[in-house]
């Protein structure tokens, strides 16, 4: 098989040989995600309830595969507490004041063009309000890690580097970062985790924010060459007994029993397809995570856009450190470090 054609291969999931969080992707850089209109084509945007017949094949497959190896339930809803949701100050977290009229406007203005709000619509008002407040800061995790992000998506970025950010399908294809500048290449660990509800994405967030590190992280004097120490709290403590049934991932598949392994061999692989030569390593595989009960919600804490004060940037699910093998040291995207 030619390079082109193993190229052209990955804009289709490989159902017999696919079986994809960025922990370190964050660097002092502000994101800067790009619009819709840039890419000179409509963006697809994420359908939640359609029916299975209007999904593609990878999409198709990795529901099933998630739902039958993890128990995830595509149709389960949570339970937003909305009065709660609706004194959630965006200034505490560091993002700009936002009313439920300004959400709304952000939202039909913006909408289309930056399709990861699209969720947002099926969303309490309440939530819709956190979300818009987000999507104006300087952090990406609901763009990464939310509902917008699907199974496949996360299958084919935990596997192949494939931003779901990116919304260039040619660059996604090329493993091209869709947040950072000057076509940087895309940074992931060995799983690609996502809160699956945008009410419950909300309501994390929002309990995140007065959590006692997390707040003590963002209130920390303001220091632009640091940032404070990534904060990891109990699922259970910000969406109930029950909330780990809103979390799924991929995770990559070891190589020889090792996880390193198998994140030098991924790296060498795209490193090769980049390169316009045929691989000479095997083509990296995925697996859904069993579980997320126990798992913990990782927040990282950055700089906001100004560049005078501390947010949160990302957050996402993490499943129990003796669910599957780790790397054994940092990632750096498959690169010996």
């Amino acid at each position: 098989m030619s390079v082109h054609s193993e190229t052209r291969q990955l804009l289709w999931v490989d159902i017999p040989s696919v079986s994809a969080f960025d922990r370190r992707s964050d660097d002092l850089d502000c994101d800067k995600p790009a619009e819709a209109l840039s890419t000179g084509e409509p963006a697809k945007v994420a359908r939640h309830d359609v029916p299975a017949e209007t999904r593609n094949r990878g999409e198709t497959y990795a529901d099933t595969r998630q739902a039958l190896e993890s128990g995830w339930e595509s149709k389960r809803r949570f339970d937003s507490p909305c009065a709660e949701l609706a004194g959630f100050s965006p200034e505490r977290a560091g993002l700009p004041k936002t009313s439920a009229e300004d959400a709304d406007r952000y939202l039909e203005q913006r909408g289309t063009t930056r399709p990861w709000l699209e969720v947002a619509r099926r969303a309490t008002p309440e939530s819709r309000r956190i979300l818009a407040a987000i999507d104006q800061g300087a952090g990406h995790g609901h763009i990464r890690h939310e509902g917008w992000a699907t199974e496949e998506a996360n299958m084919r970025r935990v596997a192949y580097l494939e931003d779901p950010a990116q919304l260039d399908a040619s660059k996604r294809l090329r493993s091209i970062d869709g947040l950072k500048p000057n076509n940087r290449r895309h940074i992931c660990a060995e799983l690609a985790t996502r809160i699956t509800d945008p009410d419950a994405f909300a309501t994390a967030y929002a309990r995140g924010t007065d959590q006692f590190e997390v707040r003590a992280a963002l209130s920390r004097p303001y220091d632009r060459d640091s940032r404070p120490e990534p904060v990891r709290v109990p699922i259970a403590e910000l969406l109930g007994k029950n909330g780990h049934k809103h979390c799924t991932g991929w995770q990559l598949e070891p190589v020889a029993g090792s996880m390193d392994a198998a994140i030098e061999n991924r790296y060498a692989w795209r490193t090769a397809l980049a390169k316009e030569r045929q691989p000479d390593v095997p083509r990296p595989v995925a697996r859904p995570v069993p579980t997320f009960e126990g798992g913990t919600m990782l927040f990282l804490i950055g700089h906001n856009k100004e560049q005078d004060s501390y947010e949160i940037t990302n957050m996402y699910p993490e499943p129990r450190d003796d669910g599957f093998p780790r790397a054994e040291r940092p990632d750096t995207g498959g690169r010996p470090r």
